[in-house]
């Protein structure tokens, strides 16, 4: 019995070793997996990048986490006793890991027949989020365990608490106790009352759940059994417990709006600055990026070019309705633009009744009405009718459309709408700086985030006509230079074919000077003028004005049909105000760590001396007068001195209008993305030039008067306007026009 007794002693003991080693190796083990803690003493959170335009302001906070760390010092002594009553009301006894609380919790739900109460702590929370998946294995739970354990022997309990107030998930896209006050309540949470801080207190657990704005019911609940758990701790008296259970939630209706501003700004100024900083994780990094954008200007382009894109869209006629609701697929449809009901102007409705005059249509349930002399415009798309006859030609019962309200909320007035189907893009610098201004790239970033301002590369047209001229300015010519604008064959490059150039109007005109040929836009001038100059020169100049974009070797590209991006031209055409200088793209003006050190800065940057400055007065001059008497006139109303050029491609396929004030250089382009005709008669001056228009008349508000430069070595000459020639005579036909400071004999080109 003795020996037995023995042997059964010995056993036990080399069991319990047996296991005691085991567990020990496994624990060694599992620590040793576990990631380091010393980072947690200088915690760095992820924080969105934030944006800011000229005037400071955010234009946009970068990442999918809105975050803004505090200092415990900020946060509100009720919050952080709310947290611990309802969360871990042993927090400042337990070593990380609450033996009683886990006995506790086990005994309270087994009484519920449900999990009602967990036994985990602040600090093992913690571990949860920052270092571990939330996957229910024992392995993670015992990881867990020990990361806790650790923690709250390195870390003072203040300091975890602050980690964990600054980096749980409060719901609405708050992380932290900041981004929860501000999201919920539209306040700092330094500023929170009592039941404010008991209902943010209570999120962590569900946040869907407990979500005011989702369910207020539960939220108040949830509110006030944390109310009451701060009542039974001793945090609160039973009068500060009633009085804050009684208050209403009263959360602000929509988190702050995150949905990025001037979003083809903002993805260029990400894209290009990851490169620069050799980074790709900016949006998380909590930077802070001082840009060059002015969102007057960005806010002023934007309507603009929706303007203008409606404009010509309806032009056309009617794309037709949205769907019917017998298409199987009508959901889909609807679902897929319903994008654009963000914007006020953009409703849904549903036809109920059509007759000639009038559609009765529904919106919401309520019954309104929309009326054919409102309609005219709508003719069948690119049908021969101009003016629409009757209303049951476009749309039937069950159609669901497009409307705006042209009255107002209280007594609304309903009219036929479309989304515009054509696009476009728009940019705006400072020539003097090269800073970007303003960018849009589209009609709408939520239907397409591709940047037509600085991807899209398409045939310019007469847009490039400047770049010869000056070329042919700095090679011997000057404004008054004739070229004899007469039929011309040209062999192609096959030497098969025959090109057999043309102008705009199917007519010839003559000896022709080069100021009236470029106001004109006369492509037969401009070709005759790039052969004499030579395509390798014109190229060669190209370049200079920043064109990177490949270029055909023959004289084609004189009238534009190289395909090069909106950006390009707006800095090519930026030369003529600032005296030949291209400055390099600006965007950005400094960075700022989230330590307030400055670690990237950009300032202005001369890219290259394009033009003599003479050239650049004197191609000033001659682009003045395209809008004061050539293709430009329609903007001529605006009273600023400008000077710019209209662009238009065969098939009017893509308009241009790219144009200057001293301090301004701004470029228009339209066209549709699959390189369909925009319209018949669709030209820069009537396609791009509107949305051009409408941009400076309110954009020159907004800028000092100025003047355009000059030099002491352009001199203005009497010119007879019959010779063309300087004159001294006392004609009444005459004009003063510019010329280098000692004028060359003029040349002539038949």
């Amino acid at each position: 019995m003795k020996k037995i007794l023995l042997y059964t002693g010995i056993l036990l003991v080399v069991l319990t070793l047996s296991v005691t080693i085991g567990l020990g190796a496994y624990f060694f083990k599992l620590n040793s997996e576990l990631p380091s803690i010393k980072q947690l003493k200088d915690f760095k959170y992820k924080q969105p990048t934030i944006l800011y335009g000229q005037d400071n302001k955010t234009i946009a906070e970068l990442g999918s986490k809105r975050r803004y760390p505090v200092s415990l010092e900020k946060i509100p002594d009720k919050l952080e006793k709310a947290l611990i009553a309802v969360e871990d009301s042993r927090f400042y006894e337990h070593d990380g890991i609450d033996l009683k609380g886990i006995v506790r919790a086990f005994f309270v739900n087994l009484k519920a027949g449900r999990i009602v109460e967990g036994g985990s702590t602040l600090t093992q929370q913690l571990v949860k989020v920052i270092y571990l998946t939330p996957e229910r294995k024992l392995k993670r739970k015992v990881k867990e365990a020990i990361l806790a354990y650790k923690i709250d022997n390195y870390l003072t309990k203040d300091k975890i608490l602050e980690l964990y107030l600054n980096q749980v998930y409060f719901g609405r896209g708050a992380y932290g106790v900041e981004a929860a006050a501000r999201f919920y309540f539209g306040k700092h949470v330094s500023d929170l009352t009592l039941a404010e801080c008991a209902m943010i207190a209570g999120l962590p657990k569900a946040p869907g759940y407990y979500a005011p704005h989702i369910n207020p019911d539960e939220a108040k609940e949830r509110r006030n059994h944390v109310l009451y758990r701060m009542y039974e701790e001793g945090f609160i008296t039973e009068d500060e417990y009633n009085q804050a259970s009684q208050t209403e939630i009263n959360i602000i209706d929509e988190a702050p709006n995150m949905r990025r501003t001037a979003s083809y700004f903002v993805d260029y100024v990400i894209s290009n600055l990851e490169k620069e900083l050799n980074i790709n994780d900016l949006e998380s990094r909590g930077f802070k990026v001082y840009t060059t954008l002015n969102m007057k200007f960005q806010k002023l382009a934007e309507k603009a070019v929706k303007k203008n894109l409606a404009d010509v869209t309806n032009r056309q006629g009617y794309f037709g309705p949205i769907g019917n609701e017998s298409d199987n697929d009508i959901d889909k449809k609807l679902e897929d633009i319903s994008y654009i009901t963000e914007e006020k102007n953009y409703i849904i409705a549903k036809v109920s009744e059509v007759g000639r005059y009038k559609a009765e249509i529904k919106i919401d349930n309520k019954t309104a009405s929309i009326f054919l002399r409102d309609s005219r415009w709508a003719h069948p798309y690119k049908g021969d009718s101009n003016r629409l006859g009757d209303l049951r030609t476009i749309i039937k019962e069950g159609d669901y459309i497009l409307v705006k309200n042209t009255g107002t909320d209280d007594e609304p007035y309903y009219e036929l709408t479309q989304e515009p189907q054509v696009e476009g893009s728009f940019m705006v610098i400072n020539p003097k700086t090269g800073a970007i201004l303003t960018m849009v790239g589209g009609y709408d970033y939520g239907k397409s985030m591709f940047n037509r301002a600085v991807d899209a590369r398409r045939q310019v047209g007469s847009l490039f006509k400047p770049v010869v001229y000056s070329a042919a300015m700095e090679n011997g010519y000057n404004p008054m230079s004739l070229v004899f604008d007469a039929p011309i064959i040209k062999t192609m490059e096959n030497k098969n074919e025959f090109w057999r150039p043309e102008n705009f109007e199917k007519e010839f005109y003559g000896f022709t000077t080069l100021k009236k040929a470029l106001t004109k836009s006369r492509n037969v001038v401009t070709i005759k003028l790039a052969d004499q100059i030579g395509v390798s020169t014109i190229k060669n100049y190209a370049e200079k004005f920043g064109i990177t974009s490949d270029l055909a070797n023959n004289l084609s590209i004189s009238i534009g049909s190289g395909a090069i991006s909106l950006k390009e031209m707006v800095y090519a055409y930026s030369v003529f105000p600032n005296m030949g200088e291209r400055m390099k793209p600006f965007y950005v003006t400094k960075v700022v760590n989230r330590s307030g050190e400055i670690i990237y800065e950009q300032k202005p940057v001369v890219a290259e001396r394009t033009l003599k400055p003479e050239t650049a007065q004197i191609m000033t001059d001659m682009l003045i007068n395209v809008i004061e008497n050539g293709t430009g006139r329609r903007a001529s109303h605006i009273h600023r001195v400008m000077g710019g050029k209209t662009g238009t491609t065969d098939d009017y396929i893509d308009a241009w209008f790219v144009g200057f004030t001293p301090n301004l250089t701004i470029g228009s382009w339209t066209g549709f993305d699959d390189y369909k005709t925009i319209g018949n008669l669709e030209t820069g001056a009537r396609a791009a030039l509107p949305a051009w228009i409408d941009f400076t008349e309110d954009a020159v508000k907004y800028r000092d008067y100025e003047v355009m430069p000059s030099t002491d070595n352009v001199y203005y000459y009497k010119v007879d306007k019959e010779t063309h020639k300087i004159t001294d005579s006392y004609s009444e036909q005459y004009s003063f026009e510019p010329f280098y400071k000692n004028p060359e004999e003029q040349k002539v080109v038949k």
